[in-house]
């Protein structure tokens, strides 16, 4: 994730705010508590589709605050090292502690394949929005090159085409054949936020209404989801052939998605710097440069479906304690992973100078 000085307090909340809402997404998702996406649901099995609609934008909310910093830094390769090198880190660590841990049973059902992602975890896509990430970290002065080139209008349009091809088209189109299609955990995707956070952070003027109704329109526009998706299976019902197309309003490229994701951060952006106590800051800051060290940990492909086992995550969302155990489990693996990076860090200062991330 992106680190450059000097550090705005604000956006590091949100780095924060967005981990914990991947780790819902996550605890949802390998904790089998969505299951199939129908007319017909329980009421927290409803409640859990709509925080997965507010949850889900926030992998385009941390390409957001990278293209936000990116778009005015420099290319440091010690920063591709250092990031690559986290990745292995975990990567290793993790699958030889899980080793020893069960005497060997990994149960791989295709041989040496299974152990690729865990060696080669960068280029064996082991954590994919990693291995995006650093693509994108790569080829971020390319893109810094075509923005400081571009008038606004070019850069406006360019934006505007990008999104009709990789989200508007999908997003109302979905019975068609896209040009392409990932949903968008791809580079091209990344790439379209990184030139709409650079659009933000270069033209501020053009975003003008109220702080307050920016955080209205992501909560809305989330909830949108969640409502046409609901809507698509009610048609489906009487007409039918609707009924596959629920869940299409609900990837990150989603058009619905990325407005959500934009306002969020707006919203943030526009809060500058708050004076808060000194400790506050601390925290907080000490919190953000852990954030991608908790994702590395907690969705190791070893332990990405066992920590929901662990927390009995399916078992009790079924019960009226589902809220109270979400949040005790996401702020309790958020802080076993901050904790963890700690150390990785401690370690990694002991070879290299300026570790953080």
């Amino acid at each position: 994730m992106s680190n450059e000085k000097p550090r705005q307090l604000n956006m590091e909340v949100l780095r924060v705010v967005a981990m914990l809402m991947i780790i819902t997404l996550h605890f949802l998702d390998k904790g089998d508590v969505l299951k199939d996406f129908t007319l017909q649901m329980g009421f927290n099995r409803n409640l859990a589709w709509i925080i997965e609609a507010m949850c889900i934008g926030s992998v385009n909310i941390y390409v957001l605050i990278s293209g936000y910093f990116l778009s005015t830094s420099e290319f440091k390769i010690k920063k591709v090292i250092l990031l690559w090198a986290q990745i292995l880190f975990y990567s290793w660590i993790i699958t030889v502690i899980y080793a020893i841990a069960t005497k060997g049973a990994f149960n791989f059902e295709n041989g040496i394949y299974d152990w690729i992602p865990l060696i080669m975890p960068v280029t064996g896509s082991h954590y994919w929005f990693a291995t995006v990430y650093i693509l994108l970290y790569i080829f971020f002065p390319f893109l810094n090159k075509g923005i400081n080139a571009m008038e606004k209008k070019q850069l406006k349009g360019i934006i505007i085409a990008a999104l009709a091809v990789f989200s508007i088209w999908n997003t109302f189109l979905p019975f068609t054949q896209p040009l392409t299609d990932r949903e968008g955990m791809d580079i091209c995707w990344f790439a379209c936020l990184y030139l709409i956070a650079a659009y933000i952070r270069k033209y501020p003027e053009d975003f003008k209404l109220q702080r307050w109704m920016y955080f209205l329109f992501f909560a809305l526009s989330s909830l949108l989801v969640f409502v046409l998706g609901k809507g698509l299976l009610l048609a489906d019902s009487f007409i039918g052939k609707l009924g596959g197309y629920a869940k299409n309003f609900y990837p990150y490229n989603s058009f619905f998605i990325l407005f959500a994701s934009v306002c969020l951060f707006i919203f943030v952006v526009k809060a500058g710097e708050k004076k808060c106590p000194n400790w506050i800051a601390k925290t907080v800051l000490f919190a953000a440069q852990g954030t991608f060290g908790v994702y590395l940990l907690h969705e190791h492909s070893l332990l990405r479906y066992l920590w929901p086992k662990w927390f009995k995550v399916e078992e009790i969302s079924q019960t009226p304690l589902f809220i109270l155990h979400l949040l005790g489990t996401i702020l309790a693996v958020f802080a076993v992973g901050i904790l963890v990076d700690f150390v990785r860090r401690l370690i990694f200062g002991l070879f290299v100078k300026n570790t953080k991330k």
